[in-house]
């Protein structure tokens, strides 16, 4: 299954090199009445990219080929978060030995190549 994983471009150079590691998380969860805030340890994949308003900040965009199951996916699931996508946190140590992991992209405005457009005048 193909998963996505947003992060600074710092970040993704080092996972590109030494594999995912572990964060602790605090994500508001919607339940039926309330929202919680569910606590969890280890590397956050939504099953679509996010847009910049959602999620943790950065400006590169990972593109994780879990070699998981659906059914074993759903162990590490966490619902409640987004409406229209899947969230999912597993463990660094069970990410690095079942995943490939590609840059997909990076926002270019953060990259010391990049030349702003001029406004027309």
């Amino acid at each position: 299954m193909r998963l996505f994983h947003r992060t600074s471009i710092g970040e993704a150079r080092g996972i590109m090199r030494e594999g995912f590691v572990d964060a602790k998380w605090r994500f508001e969860v919607r339940g039926d009445r309330d929202v919680e805030g569910e606590k969890r340890i280890g590397v956050w994949l939504t099953d679509r990219v996010l847009a910049d308003d959602e999620g943790p900040p950065g400006d590169a965009q990972l593109a994780v080929d879990v070699g998981l199951s659906e059914e074993t996916l759903s162990a590490f699931e966490l619902e409640g978060v987004f409406w229209d996508a899947r969230l999912f946190v597993l463990p660094a140590e069970v990410l690095n030995s079942h995943a490939r992991v590609r840059i997909q992209q990076v926002d270019p405005r953060t990259s010391w190549w990049y030349e702003a457009p001029r406004p027309e005048e």
